[in-house]
């Protein structure tokens, strides 16, 4: 088994992207994502995972985020807005955290790819 595994980036990743399903229709406010993933790396107990994820714009409402997150926007951009007010919007080469129970509005305002580190007790 080899224990180094590169990870394709541009159109090499998004090539190899399969269909995904994170945004719910209970969520969903806006847009159609449209989403692909590629995980590169998933614990054995599958709580913690690192991937390529990508989505064309929408909007949605999280009542509770899932788990705690890293990730570095590669392409498009992402703007987050908590409940308390407080908007950050991220574009490429930029990075951001999330914390399990973070509430507010998801918004892709531009075909986005990411690649992200997540844990999900």
């Amino acid at each position: 088994m080899t224990a180094v595994h590169p990870i394709p980036t541009g159109a090499r990743n998004i090539a190899a992207m399969t269909p995904s399903a994170y945004v719910t229709a209970d969520t969903l406010r806006a847009g159609d994502p449209k989403e692909h993933e590629m995980v590169h790396l998933s614990s054995g107990d599958e709580k913690f995972t690192v991937g390529s994820w990508r989505a064309e714009p929408y909007r949605e409402y999280i009542e509770s985020y899932p788990g705690d997150e890293y990730t570095r926007v590669l392409e498009g951009s992402v703007t987050l807005t908590a409940d308390d007010g407080v908007s950050h919007t991220f574009g490429p080469g930029d990075a951001f955290t999330l914390t399990k129970g973070w509430r507010g509005e998801y918004r892709v305002d531009e075909p986005l790819l990411k690649q992200f580190a997540i844990y999900v007790p």
